[in-house]
């Protein structure tokens, strides 16, 4: 081989190397806020940085705290990989410290993460992010090199492997929730692979955390020979090699090629050589990011493709999930062959039924009904769906199952009830802090269905009867049949097929058909205002002359008398400021323009800091007027009826409409 192609072969594969481990990355999170230099925020920060370095290598790798009063406290988490010594832990922290300090100068919360191998993790806040799982950003990485033996057979063992080490993160005993594997493939050849949650994590956030990790891989980088994901709540890695701390070097099978020396006589100038490198490692880079760009733009193309089909015609992917599909006896036997007894629930589908399997997990079975308004479709579509979303506040599939033309499907729930059924019969068991509890989780639902999970899902049926809770009242977010998933540039989309629930629906999509964000976020302050009230959002409408629940609180908030509407059973025993906020917050999502509406990242962060300052709602959208007032006919459908009037009754019985023709 000749000095100038060893050079350049060199080059190549120092260049492919800087690509499979990527350099640290700072995300600064802007809408928090910022702070000036001289406060005592900029103070105290600058105290919990530097306390950071010393204090996780004296810790074992991780390492949690705080400092100042409110509203100045600042909050910070730092950990290293599991394998890392205390003195390159120490050293890599001290390192991202500083590249923070510079690239987030002042911003009140910010994320830094990624630094080579091994690699360090930091998180500071304003407000209290201990035991807080975070997703946001996405850092994923790859090798270039792509897998020699049939991909259908690796994903299998593949799979295992990251699976088995998933739960041996979340449920071993590391104090570092850090788990390291491998497994032979079928080639001679040895996956390596490691995961890794922040230890403050919960079991559940953080089996969430790198299920979705690991699900972002697989998206982005499927097929190639290495490579990994990192969250700031957790991290995921895997090589053909072992990559770890104390076996750092790669095997010679695994090794780039050596480099030729230079032959005696023919020297080249130092300036001239490093000149030539510098010009070849920025030529090949452009190249590959040219490439690599290419790639993902021919790969977004296809899926907006894909995701405008699905739109149209109902998704029709059962086929690829055929490994979730489970015999009907199953389920059968589970629920006592649907007894009455078992029954939690009815929604447009159907019935929903509760059961427990052999090794005593406890499921929820839903049930398609052939009276069903809504079809087989829309089935499929909430299987599939539900299939690729991964959230603690989501409803999770385990598996489906079809008996002679009748589809059945079961979620991992383990529910006891549903939160329809706690109100107002068995209100008091909702105390407070508990409506509080549910309240945020299903903010953070469906914050991750609008920003943060790998698809853009509007819900379009956001109700109580849709929210089932688990032993410990968590809220879990179901019905995903009436979903629509938006592309990343996507903001709003209009149909002539209106489904949904009078009473939760917004007025621009009740009228016209148009959906969006919004929409959702309409129908999530609605949900608020009967979490805070206990009552249902018909109640007012039966026993008050045709009142709606949005025109109730708003005559109270008007005559600075709010808190008139909380739950009685309550009594005193609930904070009063909490409660004021999550009033003020509700009205603001059911104002009339949505613009006005806030965000589901608005919504979180509002019921997250009592100091953060909203603007003052106006008067609500009443589409369902008192009956004490005028009357109006919106509109006709063209076949010889009124769709719904300012008079309509919402839905008496919860239960989603669909054949609804807007103009």
């Amino acid at each position: 081989m000749t000095r100038s192609s060893s050079t350049l072969y060199f080059l190549i594969s120092l260049a492919v190397l800087i690509r499979a481990y990527p350099t640290r990355a700072q995300y600064c999170y802007n809408t928090t806020g910022n702070f000036t230099s001289s406060s005592p925020y900029a103070k105290n920060r600058e105290a919990v940085l530097n306390s950071l370095p010393p204090n996780v290598a004296a810790h074992e790798g991780f390492y949690a705290t705080s400092t100042g009063e409110s509203p100045n406290t600042v909050y910070a988490i730092t950990f290293c990989r599991g394998d890392t010594s205390a003195d390159i832990c120490g050293s890599c922290v001290g390192s991202a410290v500083q590249d923070l300090v510079v690239k987030c100068p002042n911003q009140k919360a910010a994320y830094s993460g990624g630094t080579g191998d091994p690699p360090c993790f930091i998180r500071y806040s304003d407000t209290p992010i201990y035991g807080i799982l975070q997703t946001h950003p996405t850092l994923p990485y790859y090798n270039v090199g792509n897998i020699t033996m049939d991909q259908d057979q690796f994903d299998s063992i593949w799979r295992n492997l990251t699976q088995t080490l998933v739960w041996e993160t979340a449920n071993g005993s590391s104090k570092l929730k850090f788990a390291k594997g491998q497994t032979k493939l079928p080639d001679s050849k040895t996956i390596y692979s490691v995961t890794q949650c922040s230890p403050d994590l919960t079991p559940n956030d953080c089996e969430s955390c790198l299920s979705e990790a690991i699900d972002d891989y697989d998206k982005c980088c499927r097929g190639k020979q290495g490579g990994g994901v990192y969250k700031p709540s957790c991290i995921f890695r895997w090589d053909l090699y072992p990559f770890l701390e104390s076996n750092t070097s790669p095997p010679p099978s695994s090794s780039p090629p050596p480099v030729a020396p230079l032959a005696p006589g023919k020297n080249i100038g130092k300036a001239t050589l490093r000149t030539l490198a510098a010009i070849i490692i920025s030529v090949v880079v452009f190249l590959m990011l040219l490439f690599v760009g290419c790639c993902c733009l021919r790969r977004m193309r296809a899926q907006k493709i894909n995701e405008a089909a699905q739109e149209e015609s109902g998704v029709s992917e059962i086929a690829s999930l055929k490994s979730l599909q489970f015999d009907w006896d199953i389920l059968l036997a589970a629920t006592n062959n649907f007894s009455q007894e078992n029954k939690i629930g009815e929604g447009g589908f159907g019935e929903v039924y509760q059961g427990r399997f052999p090794n005593g997990q406890e499921i929820a079975v839903k049930k398609l009904s052939h009276s069903s308004g809504q079809g087989v479709e829309e089935f499929k579509n909430e299987i599939v769906l539900v299939a690729k979303l991964q959230h603690r506040n989501l409803v999770r599939l385990l598996g489906f199952a079809w008996k002679e033309g009748k589809s059945y499907s079961y979620m991992n729930l383990c529910p006891t009830r549903v939160l329809t059924t706690l109100y107002p019969e068995k209100s008091k068991q909702l105390h407070w802090p508990r409506r509080y509890k549910i309240i945020s989780g299903i903010a953070r639902g469906m914050l991750y269905l609008h920003e943060e999970s790998r698809l853009r899902v509007i819900h379009r049926d956001l109700k109580a009867s849709n929210i089932l809770l688990d032993n410990d009242m968590n809220p879990k977010i179901s019905d995903f049949g009436m979903a629509r998933i938006f592309r990343v540039d996507q903001t709003n989309a209009s149909t002539r097929r209106i489904v949904g629930t009078y009473g939760y629906m917004s007025p621009e999509y009740a009228m016209h058909g148009h959906f969006s964000q919004k929409s959702d976020v309409y129908s999530f302050g609605i949900l608020l205002l009967e979490i805070i009230c206990g009552k249902r959002n018909n109640y007012y409408y039966q026993s008050d002359g045709g009142e709606v629940l949005a025109s109730y609180v708003w005559k109270h908030w008007r005559d600075n008398a709010p808190l008139e509407i909380v739950d009685p059973t309550l009594g005193e025993s609930y904070s009063r400021s909490e409660v004021l906020r999550c009033i003020h917050i509700s009205l603001l999502c059911v104002q009339e323009d949505l613009a006005n509406r806030p965000t589901m990242a608005n919504i979180v962060l509002a019921l997250s800091s009592q100091t953060l300052s909203l603007p003052l709602p106006r008067e609500p959208a009443f589409f369902f007027r008192s009956q004490t007032e005028p009357m109006i006919n919106f509109i006709g459908n063209g076949k010889g009826h009124d769709q719904f009037t300012s008079g309509s009754v919402p839905s008496v019985n919860e239960v989603s409409i669909t054949e609804v023709y807007p103009r």
